[in-house]
């Protein structure tokens, strides 16, 4: 039998499409590029990456990583996450840690992932291919945005980066992938790569569920190819490693999701309120921020002003390209199922229940920016000298918005105008129900939390109440995520029983201060 599958191994390879076979060995240059522009990434994602203060997510996580690991644990499933990220960046960051520290490990995740990214598209493509795929996923404005948060985005991304890696391996040599884990030949670094990249991001983030779906649509098409073959043996002896490795997959992560379905009494799906409805805009908006270079707003939908906007074609056109080019191939049909299955299931559940948003198609950036990696290889070879050198500077000035423009309300700036101005018995109302805890987190360091100094609530009569008493009231008009904000004027109405207020203080275009003076004695 060993013998029968060395010569059905034997054939396979010679079978292999010329694009492949022709990549050859791994060589100390691919090294280098990879090198090159994992620390290019690195670059990108440590400029500034602690200019921006916390948003909500931040702040949870922030709050999170502080308690003690069973609590820990117990707040994540019961707010629908996993606690594994968050136990590996609480053992990873000191208590203390400010912005930059706790955002810092998602920069190291995002700067691997485009090595990754570097090394799928050398073993689809070729070199170029890789260095275009990498330079896209290294400068993209979303990824950089998501690799300079302390959210488990850029760990997720990471993982898939690895398990794409695997999976596009044993759909190059079907044959060699059906041999299991244990026979002379065999793809072991390509299934351990595969199902320890799925594991793992499932165990992190339930993002990756497409994923798993995705994957598995492309492992039936390699099964499916491999049942055309002259040997059906090899078909049941891959049928027997895929069926095996799921069950590894589900034994591995489903108490996690029965964790999280049960801590959430089976409301997983109420966690999405916020999310906006389906509408064209919003659609561009997801589209644009994740594939085409776009950089977005975290807390509003919407696109932040590019002056490169021409990339955005050129990235679409290349990546139909690279799906042109990988036609009939099981590599190629990998990487469209990955890229394909995430949005196109997010907008099916959208019909529903609103889930499409940007950071939520993240990882199908991955498989999206490696098929345009390989659209690029059809350019001319006078042409590609100029294409790496051109490429990375229209990314840049595409990312520079996001150094210049600040994308995340600034609380920070809230917290340390009250830090100032309040003075014991003063009343904090902050319309936003997450509020006091942007303000508490967001206080400025040294300073005494500014709940023992002042009532810091995000309940209207009690606000109200308190300011009749004869309190002072100050009204943090502003948003810590992604949803409604109310107009200052509505915020003024609700108080109206308190007067007009003596002043008001725009501290961004998201966050307003309103100071509403104590009525005269008597």
């Amino acid at each position: 039998m060993p013998s029968t599958h060395a010569g059905i191994v034997s054939r396979r390879r010679a079978a292999q499409p010329s694009c492949v076979a022709g990549q050859g060995d791994w060589a100390l240059r691919d090294s280098a590029w990879l090198l090159l522009l994992a620390l290019l990434a690195l670059v990108a994602r440590c400029i500034r990456l602690g200019h921006q203060p916390f948003w909500l997510d931040e702040v949870f996580t922030w709050q999170r990583i502080h308690l003690d690991t069973t609590a820990l644990i117990a707040d994540s499933f019961a707010n629908r996450h996993m606690p594994n990220y968050f136990l590996l960046l609480s053992s990873l960051v000191p208590q203390q840690a400010d912005f930059t520290a706790l955002r810092l490990p998602s920069a190291l995740f995002g700067a691997l992932a485009v090595g990754v990214v570097y090394a799928i598209g050398r073993r689809v493509a070729g070199r170029f291919a890789g260095v275009v795929a990498a330079l896209l996923m290294a400068l993209a404005p979303t990824q950089v945005q998501y690799g300079q948060e302390a959210r488990s985005y850029a760990l997720l991304l990471l993982l898939i980066a690895v398990a794409l890696w695997g999976l596009v391996g044993l759909a190059q040599q079907p044959a060699r992938a059906a041999l299991g884990l244990r026979r002379q030949g065999t793809l072991w670094l390509e299934w351990t790569a595969y199902l320890g990249g799925t594991i793992a991001a499932l165990d992190v983030l339930g993002d990756a569920l497409p994923w798993w779906a995705a994957s598995n649509a492309a492992l039936f098409c390699i099964w499916r190819s491999l049942r055309k073959t002259e040997s059906p043996g090899l078909a049941r002896d891959f049928l027997r490693c895929w069926l095996w490795g799921q069950a590894l997959v589900l034994a591995c992560c489903a108490p996690f999701y029965l964790a999280v379905f049960v801590a959430s009494s089976g409301r997983v799906l109420s966690a999405f309120d916020w999310v906006p409805a389906l509408s064209w805009h919003n659609l561009w908006v997801a589209a644009g921020s994740t594939y085409l270079m776009r950089p977005a707003a975290v807390v509003h939908f919407g696109l932040v002003p590019t002056a490169a906007a021409v990339l955005s074609p050129c990235v679409a056109v290349l990546c139909g390209a690279g799906l042109y080019r990988l036609r009939g191939r099981l590599d190629g049909r990998a990487l469209a199922l990955g890229f394909a299955v995430l949005p196109l299931l997010l907008l099916a559940v959208s019909v529903l229940k609103p889930v499409l948003v940007p950071r939520y198609l993240l990882w199908s950036a991955v498989p999206f920016f490696v098929l345009a990696g390989v659209g690029a290889t059809a350019l001319s070879r006078h042409w590609r000298p100029a294409v790496v050198v051109l490429l990375p500077l229209l990314c840049l000035v595409n990312l520079w918005p996001v150094y210049r423009v600040s994308t995340k309300p600034r609380w920070d700036r809230a917290a340390a105008a009250l830090a100032a101005a309040v003075q014991p018995g003063d009343t904090v109302y902050a319309v936003d129900p997450n509020g006091p805890a942007m303000l508490e987190t967001l206080q400025p360091r040294g300073e005494a939390p500014i709940a023992s100094k002042v009532l810091l609530t995000n309940q209207l009569d009690v606000a109200v109440a308190r300011g009749k008493a004869g309190s002072r009231v100050w009204a943090v008009n502003g948003r810590s995520a992604l949803g409604n904000r109310k107009s200052d004027e509505a915020v003024e109405a609700s108080l109206a029983a308190l007067g007009p207020p003596e002043r008001s203080v725009a501290l961004d275009r998201e966050i307003t201060l309103l100071e509403f003076s104590p009525p005269p004695a008597g």
